[in-house]
C-alpha cells in the first residue's frame, strides 16, 4: 500500500490541536477585587511530560496552547477562576494529545523521511491561515514567545503529518463511505477549510476605552452594562448611553465587517461561535467590548466534488476510530508516561 496517497494532506485539515472554549461568561467581580495583571508570556525551558524516555517540553505545549490562551485572555479580562479553569482544562487536553502523538510516532517513525518539505510547508500555510488569521507576523511572534525556530516547528509538523496519516490509514478495513456520509462530512469540513479571509459579520458593540481612563473603573462599568443587558436591557439604547466608539449613535451597529479588519482574538470570538449570545466584557489593547452578533456570512470553501477523495479518507478514518482507540489504549498501557505538570 502506498503510505502517502494523493490528496491526503488536504484531507488532514488543521494540524494544530485547538478546540475553542468560548461558552459561559465569567461572573462579574465586585469593585473591591483588583484587576489581575496582564500575563506575560515568559519563555520556559521545562519539561511537560516524558513518553518512553522522549521529552515533551513546555515550549512544545505552549506553542499549541498560545492561540487559544490569547482568546481566553481577551474573554476574561480579570483572569479569574473561569479563565484559570478553562486554561488548565485546555492545557491538559493538549498535553494528552501530545502524549498520544509521541506514542504513535515511536511506532511509525521509520516512515518520517517519506514526507517532503513541500508537504510540510503547505501544512504550515494552513496553520497560519486557520490559527493566526493568515498573519505570518503574528505566527512568528508566537514562535518567538515560545523560543521555537521555524525549522523546529517544521520538524514538529513533519511528525504531526505522520501521526495523522497513521490515524487515517491503519487499524483495519471498514465499509466504503456512502454518499450520504460524504455529504454529512462535507458540512463539517467546509466550515474548517473555508476561506476565512472572506468571512463577514454584522454585530452590535458597546465599547469602553482604557486609554485616557482608569481601566479598573472602565472594566467595572462594562460588567455593570453587561448585567443590564442580561436583565433585558435594549442593546441599541445602552450603546447610545455608554459606548465610546464611532457607532454609538447608531446603536452600536457594525454592518458587514470583513474578518481581516478584526484582530485575531476578536475574530475568533465572533466567527468561531454560533448563535447571538451576549459576549463580554472582551478585552483588547485599547478597551473593553460587549458584543452581540446579528449575522455571520462564512467564507466559501472548495466545492464538494473537488474534495470528494479527501472526504472519503476522513470518513474512513472516523470509521476506524474505534479500532484506533482500542490500539491506543493498549499502547498507553505499555508506554512509560510521566507528566510533569
Amino acid at each position: 500500500m502506498n503510505f502517502f496517497p494523493s490528496g491526503i494532506f488536504v484531507a488532514l485539515g488543521m494540524t494544530v490541536f485547538s478546540p475553542c472554549f468560548v461558552g459561559a461568561q465569567e461572573d462579574p467581580v465586585p469593585a473591591a477585587e483588583p484587576i489581575r495583571p496582564r500575563e506575560k508570556r515568559v519563555p520556559v525551558n521545562g519539561i511537560a511530560a516524558k513518553v518512553n524516555g522522549e521529552v515533551i517540553t513546555l515550549n512544545q505545549l505552549m506553542i499549541e496552547v498560545a492561540p487559544q490562551q490569547s482568546v481566553l485572555m481577551s474573554k476574561f479580562p480579570r483572569r479569574g477562576l473561569a479563565y484559570q479553569t478553562q486554561l488548565q482544562q485546555y492545557k491538559e487536553l493538549v498535553l494528552n494529545e501530545l502524549i498520544d502523538r509521541a506514542i504513535i510516532f515511536s511506532e511509525f517513525k521509520d516512515k518520517i523521511d517519506a514526507i517532503t518539505d513541500q508537504q510540510v510547508e503547505e501544512e504550515i500555510g494552513r496553520i497560519v491561515e486557520n490559527q493566526y488569521n493568515g498573519d505570518e507576523d503574528l505566527f512568528k511572534k508566537y514562535l518567538e514567545a515560545t523560543r521555537v525556530t521555524r525549522d523546529q516547528f517544521k520538524q514538529q509538523q513533519k511528525r504531526e503529518i505522520l501521526v495523522q496519516i497513521v490515524r487515517m490509514q491503519h487499524f483495519g478495513d471498514v465499509a466504503a463511505p456512502r454518499e450520504s456520509e460524504l455529504r454529512e462530512e462535507y458540512e463539517t469540513w467546509k466550515v474548517v477549510n473555508r476561506d476565512r479571509a472572506k468571512d463577514i459579520v454584522t454585530y452590535r458593540r458597546i465599547y469602553l476605552r482604557k486609554v485616557g481612563a482608569d481601566p479598573a473603573s472602565q472594566l467595572l462599568k462594562a460588567e455593570r452594562v453587561m448585567e443590564k443587558l442580561k436583565n433585558g436591557g435594549d442593546f441599541a439604547t445602552l450603546a447610545k448611553t455608554y459606548s465610546e466608539d464611532s457607532r454609538a449613535e447608531n446603536g452600536g451597529l457594525w454592518q458587514d465587517v470583513p474578518r481581516p479588519d478584526l484582530n485575531m482574538q476578536f475574530a475568533t470570538l465572533l466567527f468561531e461561535t454560533e448563535g447571538n449570545d451576549l459576549m463580554g466584557p472582551i478585552e483588547e489593547q485599547t478597551g473593553y467590548n460587549i458584543i452581540q452578533v446579528e449575522k455571520r456570512a462564512l467564507g466559501p470553501a472548495p466545492p464538494f466534488e473537488e474534495v470528494r477523495e479527501q472526504l472519503k479518507l476522513r470518513v474512513i478514518a472516523e470509521k476506524k476510530k474505534a479500532n484506533f482507540e482500542r490500539w491506543m489504549k493498549k499502547m498507553r498501557a505499555r508506554a512509560s508516561i510521566e507528566k510533569m505538570i
